[in-house]
């Protein structure tokens, strides 16, 4: 079951202040894309600079199991964890932000082979990532038009996370595959 972003973000004000459910689900699927597929609760508390009390790690393995499955399967059912649409743009727009300003963060601590191993698809992902964490919360008449906008953009970010972890995981997961011999079959 998908998580709840409003609930999500009720538990991390008590828990974590200052960290959205966007940000620290970027945090997660951003380590998760690096290869780090059971991101380290000791690794992801140093990232936030709180320590991550037992009701958080478990929201966090949570948000990892899901992740991993729909990340990895076939229907290409990965979601970011945004606020819903009845939330103002501004504020819908300024959490995609953080979301991809923590995957990068996460991303860039899990990943630890040389940034040349990165195909140029995953490089220019990250660059646009990167880019995209600058989004803010201006204040201005929306339209239809900025929906499409910001609909587009969140499908970008989904797929491309999709794209970086089969990129980055599935690889070492065929690399794992072709390396282990078949294993006899039994009759």
């Amino acid at each position: 079951m998908p998580a709840d972003y409003t609930l999500a973000a009720q538990l991390l004000a008590d828990t974590l202040p200052g960290v959205t459910p966007a940000a620290f689900h970027g945090l997660l699927v951003g380590q998760i894309c690096s290869g780090v597929v059971q991101p380290d609760p000791d690794d992801v508390s140093e990232l936030l600079t709180h320590e991550l009390l037992p009701v958080v790690r478990k929201f966090a393995d949570g948000l990892v199991s899901e992740a991993n499955d729909k990340l990895g399967g076939l229907e290409y059912s990965f979601q970011p964890l945004l606020p819903d649409d009845e939330i103002a743009l501004s504020r819908r727009v300024h959490e995609l932000g953080l979301w991809c300003g923590h995957f990068t963060m996460g991303f860039a601590a899990g990943y630890l082979r040389p940034e040349s191993d990165l195909s140029s698809e995953a490089r220019e992902i990250l660059r646009d990532f990167s880019q995209l964490s600058s989004l803010s919360e201006e204040e201005s008449q929306v339209d239809e038009q900025d929906e499409e906008n910001y609909m587009e953009l969140v499908e970008y970010v989904r797929m491309a996370a999709i794209t970086l972890y089969q990129q980055l995981v599935g690889m070492r997961t065929s690399r794992e595959d072709e390396e282990t011999p078949p294993r006899p079959t039994m009759h």
